[in-house]
């Protein structure tokens, strides 16, 4: 009776079994690098993963990273440019990736889900790739060039190329969108189209 009720430290777990609690997903890129910090158990590299990880929780991350629904797409070029961007370091990489997640505002409707952003006085949502926009804008942050100042229905906005939009972003004066290969781009205004 006594055997089971002995404590087990994180420490006399295998190596394996430690990586594998690490890169189940569970833990914010937060929690890694605070484990990361306090306990030496995760530091070294027990031989389960490459020398240019720094540690456990370093190869944790990347493996976290790989997996994730937004960075997965990505091709290499966005993906080396992420990693440069967060200084080299993956819980850098999964910290971002896990707060563009959650601000997705990511919204379930019979017409399919869609991300929605507002700013000051415009509404900008992405459905099906497609961008839409409606508001006012002083800006131009509809995506209808500078003379459009208002528009009350939504409307399809026009990119240069068919690339797909993942994200979209706005605020005061402001609309951002990341298409999935990674590059931001602005809409063509109405009076440029091809």
């Amino acid at each position: 009776m006594a055997d089971r009720l002995r404590s087990t430290w994180i420490e006399d777990l295998p190596s394996h079994l430690i990586l594998e609690i690490l890169s189940s997903g569970r833990l914010s890129a937060v929690d890694l690098a605070c484990l990361d910090l306090t306990s030496r158990t995760f530091r070294g590299s027990h031989g389960l993963f490459p020398h240019k990880f720094q540690s456990l929780v370093d190869f944790a991350a990347f493996q976290l990273c790989g997996s994730h629904p937004i960075y997965a797409p990505l091709g290499p070029n966005a993906r080396n440019e992420l990693f440069n961007r967060c200084s080299g370091n993956w819980k850098r990489v999964l910290r971002f990736l896990q707060s563009v997640e959650q601000s997705s505002d990511m919204v379930e409707t019979s017409a399919g889900n869609m991300q929605i952003r507002t700013g000051r006085y415009h509404t900008l949502l992405i459905k099906d790739s497609s961008v839409y926009s409606c508001g006012s804008s002083l800006c131009g942050v509809l995506g209808r060039g500078p003379e459009t100042t208002q528009c009350v229905a939504f409307t399809m906005v026009n990119f240069p190329s068919r690339a797909r939009v993942i994200q979209l972003s706005a605020s005061h004066n402001h609309a951002a969108f990341v298409m999935q290969s990674g590059e931001d781009l602005s809409p063509i205004p109405e009076d440029e189209e091809p």
